[in-house]
């Protein structure tokens, strides 16, 4: 009868650690879109404009955010007191400011296929299944000493060079907020593919019932690279397409129609 009272701590422990792995990756995205706001909220939101100061290399950057549904995004800021498109797309094509000649310049078509691949209005796990993802608990982890569950997001696979590609990232959700405060990536293209590089999410804050990360960190190899701090941020905003198409060049003076 000892043995038997003495095992009884560790039958319970047991128990608990079964309970634990018993969370699944369905069952905590489902509380993370519970938590900032539910579907019903962020399947009414349409479109986003976001006003903010980006810090990058010890200056400071006013930029001016705008998406809208289904896929089309925009980020302007003011750099050196001039006016720039940092990425434009509209769900097919993208383009972006050359800083040497400050002119509109479209991106390769493999640049913009991958950012279709990743262009997640809003929110990459809402209806995730629908869009052909799927997700996968990897396990439990510390990020900056808050336990976290890590959450795998595939998408579907992208041509990276005429080679498809696995398409994936993974989330760090605080165990008890249940939101991300962490998303990890890897490079697809450039000299530093393969390279991951961490986002961290923080100070989050509800806008219209739903919440929003206001303070946005990206690192690489351990080093801030860029911070981002949210100051205003508008629902549903008016938004012409226009705004995300390619800026056509005006014809010249001595043009002909």
């Amino acid at each position: 009868m000892k043995k038997a009272l003495l095992f009884l701590p560790v039958l319970l422990l047991m128990a608990g650690l079964q309970t634990l792995k018993a969370q699944t990756a369905q069952e905590i995205v489902e509380n993370y879109l519970e938590t900032i706001g539910g579907k019903e909220q962020l399947n009414a939101v349409s479109s986003i404009k976001m006003q903010a100061t980006g810090k990058a290399q010890g200056m400071e950057l006013p930029i001016t955010m705008f998406q809208k549904a289904p896929g089309m995004m925009r980020m302007d800021m003011v750099f050196q007191g001039k006016e720039v498109t940092q990425m434009a797309f509209n769900g097919e094509e993208g383009w972006s400011t050359n800083f040497m000649t400050m002119e509109a310049e479209k991106w390769d078509a493999e640049q913009s296929e991958i950012m279709k691949s990743d262009m997640d209005f809003l929110n990459a796990f809402l209806q995730y299944e629908e869009k052909g993802y799927s997700v996968a608990l990897e396990g439990e982890e510390e990020v900056e000493g808050t336990p976290c569950f890590k959450v795998k997001l595939t998408k579907k696979p992208v041509k990276v060079e005429g080679k498809e590609e696995e398409n994936f990232s993974f989330y760090y959700f605080d165990k008890e907020a249940f939101v991300p405060i962490m998303q990890e990536e890897y490079a697809k293209t450039g000299q530093m593919k393969g390279q991951s590089s961490q986002t961290y999410f923080s100070d989050y804050q509800e806008v219209e019932g739903i919440y929003f990360p206001f303070s946005i960190s990206q690192k690489f190899q351990g080093q801030t690279v860029f911070d981002l701090a949210v100051e205003k941020m508008e629902l549903n905003a008016e938004m012409d397409d226009a705004l995300f198409a390619y800026p056509e060049p005006a014809p010249a003076s001595g043009d002909k129609e």
